[in-house]
């Protein structure tokens, strides 16, 4: 692995680590302000709609000027967000509080393009797994440590954050080298457009917005499910995302290089769908707590397969000069995408709770067959060309 991967790896779990600080205890420090549950949402929904609008800015100015500076201006926007958040002293500062972190959020595009500039092909997916440990342990220890700090007041665990912010500002200068040298003009709307329009490229995001849409909109819902369901409460739910958590490390970390070297990124990304299928197919039929946790280690499983397998083969396809923008791109649908599903799983959760699953799995058939005529390519540029050429209509090596 290339030596410029481990400090990113080490800023990415201190800048998640902050982040997670805010899941468990954000609404309640909204209701603390008079918020209803729609509010809440709504808090919720600020960050995505400013990232969705921010991300390709932020990722072409990458393509622009290097990574390091927009992950430094990310890292910033993170430290004023926080700060506002253990300062505030009325409702409003919490809904600025998240835009301002919102409209920096040019950080995960721009972190895989780093990655994608440090790394060769044959060792992608291994370091997108690597990143996607990181954000699991991030989201392991998080959510605790911010359930310890709480009780000493909600400006704690915030400030502790925002020191976190910082000190991944101070790491980044300190310690992570510029992956990619300014270039005299961005790539244009026009050439972006070229790109995205490609049916290789095209079909690969849609693919992962499928996906992102049949993940979020289960995360969203899954505790009310398992309240409604089980009688779960707030402990007996952070157990089972304990669960799901150490499963996504352990595959992550351990055998996705494996995999990927044996099989190829796209048959890792057909078993990651065809098992999310059957773990979200499963969920209405799920009546006692082994059963439950069965399925929680496959949609996990699932998930951990995917998302190094897609983000490996999304980054490859994407023209170099353009790939912070196509990554940020990406991210922006993953926004979209978390701003879409709990409105659509919410609905199929007041229908019956047994038919939450029902969603998730039709997106995760949705991405299958969107992308499935991609995954058995192999990684070589004449296998991509001919799986383009392919995908027009058009004979390899045939005049275009």
């Amino acid at each position: 692995m290339p030596r410029a991967l481990l400090p990113l790896l080490a800023i990415t779990f201190v800048d998640v680590l902050g982040f997670t600080m805010l899941i468990p205890i954000l609404p309640f420090y909204a209701e603390h302000f008079g918020a209803s549950p729609t509010i809440v949402g709504a808090i919720y929904s600020t960050v995505a709609v400013c990232a969705l609008v921010s991300s390709p800015f932020w990722g072409r100015l990458s393509d622009r000027i290097g990574r390091k500076g927009v992950l430094i201006a990310a890292q910033v926007a993170g430290l004023l967000g926080f700060s506002l958040l253990a300062a505030g002293t009325a409702l409003w500062t919490v809904f600025v509080a998240r835009a301002i972190e919102g409209l920096g959020g040019g950080g995960l595009g721009v972190t895989q393009a780093y990655i994608t500039d440090v790394t060769t092909p044959a060792n992608r997916a291994r370091a997108f797994g690597l990143l996607g440990a990181t954000f699991g342990l991030g989201f392991l220890i998080g959510p605790a440590l911010a359930g310890t700090l709480v009780r000493y007041g909600y400006w704690v665990p915030f400030g502790i954050a925002a020191a976190l912010q910082l000190l991944t500002v101070v790491m980044t200068l300190m310690l992570l080298p510029e992956s990619k040298g300014a270039v005299k003009t961005a790539p244009t709307l026009d050439e972006i457009r070229t790109s995205l329009q490609s049916p290789v490229l095209g079909r690969l995001i849609l693919t992962q917005f499928a996906f992102a849409i049949a993940f979020t909109s289960w995360v969203t819902v899954f505790a009310l499910y398992a309240e409604r369901v089980f009688g779960f409460g707030p402990v007996q739910t952070s157990y089972i995302f304990i669960v799901s958590s150490v499963v996504a490390i352990a595959v992550q970390t351990l055998l996705i290089g494996p995999l990927v070297d044996r099989h190829g990124e796209g048959r890792v990304a057909v078993a990651g769908l065809a098992f999310a299928v059957l773990a979200y197919g499963g969920v209405g039929f799920v009546t006692n707590l082994p059963w439950l946790f069965v399925f929680v280690a496959l949609w996990s499983l699932s998930g951990a397969l995917i998302r190094p397998a897609l983000g490996a083969l999304v980054s490859g396809a994407a023209p170099p000069e353009q790939r912070g923008t196509i990554l940020s791109v990406n991210d922006s649908l993953n926004s979209v995408a978390f701003v879409m599903a709990p409105f659509i799983s919410t609905t199929a959760l007041r229908i019956n709770p047994h038919a939450t699953g029902v969603v998730p799995a039709v997106f995760a058939c949705v991405a299958l067959a969107i992308g499935y005529r991609l995954f058995a390519v192999p990684r070589t540029a004449d296998a991509a060309a001919a799986a383009e050429d392919d995908l027009r209509g058009t004979p390899t090596g045939a005049p275009q």
